[in-house]
């Protein structure tokens, strides 16, 4: 018969559960599955920024971030006209100056 310990945070041996959080601050043992869920989120958001930027290297053009992608997709999407205000809800972006600063660099590039 095997007794399993109850702790109260993930620990070094829960790596061998097959848990990919192991680290204390981020998970409790009530939410193991959402922070499982978070971290492998966050992963994939990176990977696929990542990926966004490759591709537009390979495509000849090197100096576009993965924000740059994300509003080219945004501002071409059902070819319509759309706001400064509304770009920027939709990219959860507060600060204008980030989205006309990127605009401005697709202009310039001819995408806009």
């Amino acid at each position: 018969m095997t007794v399993k310990k109850k702790t109260t945070a993930l620990n070094h041996d829960d790596i061998a559960d097959g848990r990919i959080v192991s680290s204390r601050h981020l998970v409790s043992e009530r939410c193991a599955e959402l922070s499982e869920l978070e971290y492998a989120l966050i992963m994939t958001s990176n990977a696929f920024n990542k990926w966004m930027v490759r591709c537009m290297t390979a495509a000849g053009e090197p100096d576009m971030g993965a924000f740059d992608v994300s509003l080219l997709h945004h501002v071409n999407h059902r070819n319509r006209k759309k706001k400064l205000a509304d770009i920027c809800f939709v990219l959860n972006v507060e600060d204008t100056h980030v989205v006309t600063y990127a605009l401005k660099k697709l202009v310039k590039a001819g995408y806009v």
